[in-house]
C-alpha cells in the first residue's frame, strides 16, 4: 500500500560535477541546499548579497553581477540605528563603517562576478511574490532592515512582471556566460506572517511565473522542492518548531533527492566518499589520547591524502587540516 504520492522527474541532463563551479542564490532553503553542497566541497559560491526572497530583488543582484559598476551607492545604501546598510543586502553585510562596507562589498561583488562568469551552473530559488517597494525612489527592496513600515508599499508580484524582469536579465545572463546551467526551485518554506492564504497565492505566482520564465532560458531545468514539502513530506512533523520552515529530517530527505537527480553519477560515488569524511570530522571521542583514536586520527588522514591523489580538484583542505 501505498500512504503518499512520490514525485517522480526526470534527472538533470547536465548534472553538477566536482569539476564545475556553482552559484547559489535566494531563499534560506537556497542557503539550506548550498551549505549541503558546500559541506561536500563542491566548488560553490552561495549568497553573495545575503538571503533574497523575491524574484525581482534576485535579477537586481544577477544584473550587478554581469556588470557591477552600476552599483549606485547613492540609492542604494543608507545609515539606520548607526548602521549602513544595503536595499539589495542582506543585514549581516551590514557595517558601522560606510568604507568598509563599500570596500567589502565590492571585493563581494567582483568575487561573485568572477565566480558567475566561469561557472557551469546557476541555483536559483524563489521564495515570495510579496515584495516592499520603497515609497521614496520605487525600489523593490531585498530587506527592509527594520525601517519603520509606512516608508513602504507592499504588494504581490504579477505573472507577468516577473517574467518581463527575467527576460532582460536572462537575455544579458546569456551573453555574459552562454555555458551556464541554471537549476530554478521555489522554496517550500510557508512564509505565515502573510497569512497562509496570501502564502499560498504568493507560491502559485512564483510556479506560473516560473513556467514562463523556463521558456525564456532553454538551458533550464526545475528541481521541484516545493512538491516534495507540499505532498510527500506534508505532515507537520516534517516542520521544524515555527511549522513554516522544513525540519532537518526534511532538508535531508530533500538533499538525497538533490544528488539523486542533479548530481552526476560518478561523483555521487566521490561525495559519499566525502561524507564519510565528514563523519570522522565529526566524531568526539571521549580520551582523545588514546591510542584508539590515534589510530582512527592516522588512519582517515591517510584515506584522505589517497584521495586527493587520485581527485585533487576537489579541494579537501580542512578536512586535512582537522585530521593533521
Amino acid at each position: 500500500m501505498e500512504f503518499k504520492v512520490s514525485q517522480k522527474f526526470p534527472c538533470h541532463s547536465i548534472p553538477i560535477n566536482y569539476a564545475q563551479k556553482i552559484l547559489s542564490m535566494g531563499s534560506c532553503f537556497a542557503q539550506n541546499m548550498g551549505n549541503l553542497l558546500g559541506k561536500h566541497y563542491f566548488n560553490l559560491m552561495l549568497n553573495p548579497f545575503g538571503i533574497v526572497f523575491n524574484p525581482i530583488s534576485l535579477a537586481q543582484q544577477l544584473q550587478l553581477l554581469i556588470e557591477p559598476s552600476k552599483f549606485n551607492e547613492h540609492t542604494t545604501l543608507f545609515s539606520h540605528q548607526e548602521r549602513v546598510h544595503s536595499w539589495l543586502h542582506h543585514g549581516s553585510f551590514s557595517r558601522t563603517n560606510k568604507a568598509q562596507f563599500m570596500q567589502e562589498i565590492t571585493s563581494n561583488l567582483l568575487a561573485a562576478q568572477q565566480q558567475l562568469k566561469e561557472a557551469s551552473t546557476l541555483i536559483i530559488t524563489w521564495g515570495s511574490a510579496n515584495v516592499y517597494k520603497l515609497k521614496e525612489t520605487q525600489m523593490v527592496v531585498s530587506n527592509c532592515h527594520k525601517v519603520p513600515a509606512n516608508q513602504f508599499q507592499k504588494y504581490q508580484l504579477s505573472i507577468g512582471e516577473i517574467a518581463e524582469t527575467y527576460k532582460q536579465v536572462l537575455k544579458e545572463l546569456n551573453a555574459f556566460n552562454p555555458h551556464l546551467q541554471i537549476i530554478w526551485s521555489v522554496s517550500p518554506v510557508k512564509y505565515v506572517r502573510d497569512g497562509l492564504h496570501e502564502n499560498n497565492l504568493s507560491k502559485a505566482t512564483l510556479l506560473l511565473a516560473l513556467e514562463e520564465v523556463m521558456k525564456l532560458y532553454p538551458n533550464s531545468y526545475y528541481f521541484p522542492a516545493f512538491e516534495m514539502q507540499q505532498d510527500e513530506l506534508r505532515d507537520y512533523r516534517f516542520y521544524a518548531s515555527d511549522m513554516a520552515h522544513p525540519s532537518e529530517q526534511a532538508i535531508q530527505y530533500i538533499w538525497e533527492q538533490f544528488v539523486a537527480h542533479c548530481i552526476a553519477p560518478n561523483d555521487q560515488q566521490l561525495l559519499a566518499q566525502v561524507y564519510e569524511f565528514n563523519r570522522a570530522m565529526e566524531h568526539r571521542p571521549l580520551h582523545a589520547d588514546t591510542a584508539e583514536f590515534q589510530q582512527f586520527r592516522a588512519s582517515t588522514l591517510e584515506k584522505i591524502k589517497q584521495f586527493r591523489k587520485s581527485h585533487s580538484h576537489i579541494n579537501l583542505d580542512r578536512t586535512e587540516m582537522f585530521f593533521s
